[in-house]
């Protein structure tokens, strides 16, 4: 009989992948500042999908996040043709909403770029009141910022 404690191995951390384009670039050549709300706003979607609770779940729920507060850190720049890694992890779970940091990462030399950390909150669609999360994606949510 064993006396070592069961730990499940901590998953990898979710990220999501983007590629610079022209298009997203401003004057100075770098990524023009709304892209990268943009982009956490698609890797959002993705995370929240890959743990059960894609966009149809959240309409038949009638609890769809919507960003509610937004703290941007610019760290680096990004340019047309770079490819950017974003690891979304949960920072905070709540009844009504939760906190996601979003790291963007420059993937040809892993140099952190942004740092977004950025709160959700549950509301339904035709009043646009706050909801309670769904507990499936709540305890999806734990789960994640346990891990972390």
């Amino acid at each position: 009989m064993s006396t070592q404690p069961d730990h499940k191995p901590s998953p990898a951390p979710f990220t999501h992948h983007v590629e610079v384009h022209f298009y997203e670039v401003d004057q100075v050549g770098v990524v023009f500042n709304a892209w990268y709300l943009a982009w956490c706003d698609d890797a959002r979607l993705a995370y929240l999908a890959s743990r059960g609770y894609g966009l149809e779940d959240a309409r038949e729920a009638d609890a769809l996040p919507l960003v509610r507060h937004a703290d941007i850190e610019w760290l680096a720049s990004l340019a047309a043709g770079d490819r950017a890694d974003i690891v979304v992890r949960p920072v905070r779970v709540g009844t009504t909403s939760f906190t996601l940091r979003h790291e963007i990462h420059r993937h040809s030399d892993n140099l952190l770029c942004a740092v977004l950390t950025i709160t959700y909150v549950a509301a339904g669609l035709a009043e646009r009141t706050k909801r309670q999360l769904p507990l499936s994606l709540r305890t999806a949510l734990d789960e994640d910022r346990v891990r972390t």
